[in-house]
Parts: structure tokens; sequence; C-alpha cells
């Protein structure tokens, strides 16, 4: 095997230019080219289906505002290389008014934005990326406002779903794949979000604000909702369960769990939520979540446990009584999470899922560590990248199963948010790197992606951040890596996310 080349010295003029490089990346737009490049060139399965190149055609609005064109390279020099590269009587996507497009399997009739960063990018390589036009369509809109209805025994929502539903159907009803009526979402056409909640309805806002700090209600995304809606499913947390949330700031999977693991009726099933977070700001943060969400102060005591440690070491428990579930929500590159963070597509690449790899994996090899036999580990990111989701539970699962322990991937609860659709986990994927310096044509702005179908070959190309786990694995049909569950934004008018479940069997 190829040696590796050394990794080069902490010079502080290196340091200088990664700066400067962060800089310029921000600022020409590199992201959302990188981005498309990186999941255009994915197998089916990642972020697209079968049917996604074969689609009708609607209309995109053009753009109400310019707020957003300096990020997207809109210098003259940037502006020239365009025209030749179109033809000089090219109109460029932010001039024309409507522009035809691939229309989403979404049920939300929003409008897609032509002004979106995103949107500027895809029109730019449409004929190449056509088949993440559903994708990238459901990327470029606002995420919609989602709420759950809580439901600890303290709080009496009836009130609440009465007024949402008398007086607030035409902004926020119920999703239709859940039966027990707890889950809202803004309704198609409204155009409702966090962001302009506000101003489409002050009353609305008000009442939101009220029930979330009177504990009747959560704002939460529904990819977050998931790590403890199917935990609960496969019955690891119910009443009396010993929980850990090892990466649990901002609080919402902490005080879903809470709200399932507390009984006040059978003092001999009190469950416990243990709140991990590396990060002694955030852990004060989210301790005052938990304080402000409406728990009673004695459920607070005796139910929640709020500890300081990076989730790759956590000590086992004193009592050597290992856990009933574990919430795996580890830190990723939230690429799932643009619709409602603007900053994060500037700076995409892949060397963010690439360095948090290794993390990652040791955080989920310790919780498999301290689950106990018969226990589950959620493991979920709001990314969609395979390095950070199935490389990662691969990995986890040949090391751990390795050294004589069992541990199997749960499928999807089938009874569990009944007409929800989840994509299958993928077996197979492409590994990229990105190379700022690498431009193959003269009117390439933005460097090159490299990918490479095996580790040894990257290695070879001298490719510092390789490491085997990135890539497939032969074992992977033996761990049913399908059983993962994949949220395409697309399918729900959702943010991105990823879900498995790992079953301790002896």
């Amino acid at each position: 095997m190829p040696k590796r080349k050394k990794s080069g010295s902490n010079n502080p003029l290196s340091s200088a230019r990664k700066d400067v490089g962060g800089l310029w990346h921000r600022k020409s737009g590199a992201g959302y080219h990188l981005f498309l490049s990186y999941y255009g060139n994915q197998p089916i399965g990642v972020v697209t289906t079968e049917g996604d190149s074969h689609q009708s055609k609607s209309a995109i609005t053009a753009p109400q505002c310019d707020g957003n064109k300096a990020a997207m390279g809109n210098s003259r020099a940037a502006k020239k290389r365009r025209r030749k590269k179109n033809g000089s009587n090219s109109a460029s996507s932010a001039d024309t008014n409507v522009i035809a497009a691939t229309s989403t399997t979404s049920s939300s009739s929003q409008e897609v934005d032509a002004s979106h960063p995103l949107m500027q990018a895809f029109n730019s390589d449409s004929n190449k990326y056509a088949h993440l036009t559903n994708f990238i369509h459901a990327l470029s809109r606002p995420l919609p406002l989602t709420l759950r209805i809580r439901k600890h025994e303290s709080a009496d929502s009836s009130e609440l779903t009465q007024t949402l539903s008398r007086n607030f159907s035409n902004f926020v009803s119920p999703v239709a794949y859940d039966p027990t009526k707890q889950i809202y979402q803004s309704t198609p056409g409204s155009n409702l979000c966090k962001f302009n909640l506000g101003h489409q309805s002050p009353e609305l806002k008000s009442i939101v604000v009220d029930a979330s700090m009177n504990g009747t209600l959560a704002r939460q995304e529904l990819g977050s909702m998931l790590p403890v809606l199917s935990l609960e499913a496969v019955d690891a947390i119910r009443k009396g369960s010993k929980v850990l949330d090892m990466c649990a700031s901002p609080g919402s999977k902490t005080l879903q769990a809470l709200e399932i693991v507390v009984s006040n009726s059978d003092t001999k099933t009190r469950g416990r939520v243990i709140a991990n977070d590396v990060h002694p700001k955030r852990l004060d943060s989210l301790r005052d979540a938990v304080h402000r969400s409406g728990v009673p102060a004695e459920e607070l005591t005796n139910r929640v446990t709020y500890t300081n440690f990076d989730a790759s070491v956590f000590p086992f428990p004193k009592s050597k009584k290992l856990f009933d579930a574990i919430i795996c929500d580890v830190p990723c590159s939230g690429d799932g999470t643009i619709r409602k963070d603007p900053h994060i597509l500037p700076m995409w690449s892949p060397r963010t899922s690439n360095e948090l790899h290794g993390l990652q994996l040791k955080i989920l090899l310790r919780a498999m560590e301290l689950i106990k036999k018969g226990g589950v580990v959620c493991y979920s990111t709001c990314s969609l990248n395979p390095i950070e989701d199935e490389a990662v539970v691969s990995a986890a699962l040949r090391e751990m199963n390795a050294d004589g322990n069992s541990y199997q991937l749960l499928d999807w609860p089938e009874d569990l948010l009944p007409g929800f659709t989840r994509r299958p986990g993928v077996d197979a994927w492409n590994v990229g790197f990105y190379d700022a310096n690498n431009l193959e044509k003269d009117d390439d702005d933005f460097g090159s992606l490299s990918f490479y179908d095996s580790y040894d070959s990257a290695v070879e190309a001298e490719v510092e951040e390789a490491k085997e786990s990135f890539w497939p694995n032969s074992a992977n049909n033996k761990h049913s890596l399908h059983c993962c569950s994949r949220l395409f934004p697309q399918d729900q008018d959702t943010g991105g996310f990823f879900v498995a479940l790992i079953k301790r069997i002896k």
C-alpha cells in the first residue's frame, strides 16, 4: 500500500492563507456549485429516486430582490465568464422572468424563487444535474413552520388545538401521516415559516410563543422528532426508561424523551433522561430551555440530569446499569438544514463531512458500548452525506461485531407515522474530495471535486484526509444498511435527515 504523505507544518502563513481562502470560498459562491457537483455525482438513493429524471414542467418566479446576488459570483469578471460560456446573447438566470423547470414531488405549492443562490447555481448547470431538480427546488424554499403538541401529563393541549383548528387552519394544520394529530405544519400555499410568522399572523405568533413557554407546544422540525419517535415505536423509550441524550443541546429531543419517560401515577417506574453536552455554554442554554418548557419543577429535579462530557468518552454509569435507549444525534455538517440556516451553503465543502466522520464514529462506538442488552441506539444526523451517515454506521457495526458483541440494524417501525415517506439507506456512494487549486478550465471559478473509487487510490493520490471507513464495504449488505432511513426534503417539504436504529442483541 502506498505511503501517506506527511501533513504540512503549522505555519502562521498557512493559517492566514486558509482564512483568505475561506473568505474567497464564501464570496465566490463556490459552496453552491460544490454542493451541486457532489450530490449530482451520487448514485440514486442518496438524495434522488428513480423517477426524478422524468418530471413535468412548472414555473419558477423571477427574483423579487437581489439581496443574495453577492454570494453568487456576480462580479463583472464572473458575468463575463458566464456570457462567454453561455453565448453573448444568452440571458442569465437572474434576468429571466419565468424559467422552465421540473416540478417537485412535495405537497407544497410554494413557488421557487429563482433569486436563491442555489437556484442560480443550479440553473447554470441544470442540464447536467436535471435529476436533482426536485431536491434543489425543495431546498430553495423556506422551511415550513412545524409544531409539535407536547404530551406530558401536566400539559393540557385541548384548548390550544381547538384554537388552532378554529382560528388558524388556513396557516397550520395536522400532517396527514400523524394519526395522533400532534404534529402541525404550515399549510400548502400559506408560505408560513419561522422568519415571517410575526408578519403573516402576529396573533398566531403570540399563541405559539405562549404555548412554547407554558410547555404545551414545541417548535421542532420533523426530522428532529424522528429519533425519539422511532425509539418509542420500538419500545426502547417508554415510561420508566433510562435514556441518554449524548449531544443534547438545544434540548428538543431531551424534552421529547422526558415527556415519555415520566409517570406521575407510578413511582416505581420513574424514568430519567441524562442530557449531555460537551460545551458548557450550550449545556447552560439547554438547562434554561428545559426550565422554560413548563415541565413542573419536581419532575425536572427528579427526571433530568445534566452532564458535561465529551460524548466519545462518556463514562460508564457508576451503578453499572447501562441505558435502555441512547439518542446519538452527533455533530454534523448540517447540510440537511440549509432551508433554515442560510450560512451553511456558502461555505459548503465535502471536507467538513470528511473531517467530522472520525468524531461521529467515535461517538457512535461509545453509544454502542453504553447501551444495555435489548436496548436501542438511535444514530442520527441532519446531513444527507453518506460519509456522515451509512459510512459511520457500517464502520461501527464492523468494529463492534468483530469484538464479539452483537448489534443489528432495526427496520423502520411499520406502524410509525403511516403514510410517511422514508427512503431506505444506501449501500453504495461516491467519495469525493475538494481541491480549491485544481482549476480544470480557464472559466472554472471554484476548483473541483475529485472522486476516488477506493481508499488505496486516494492514498496513491496523496489525499491526506482519506480514511478507509469512508468507502462502501463488502460487508454493507450483511449490515442491511437499507434499514437506515433517509428523509428527503422534497417528499414532505421538510429538511434533510438520517436515522439508524441499532439494537444490542447480546
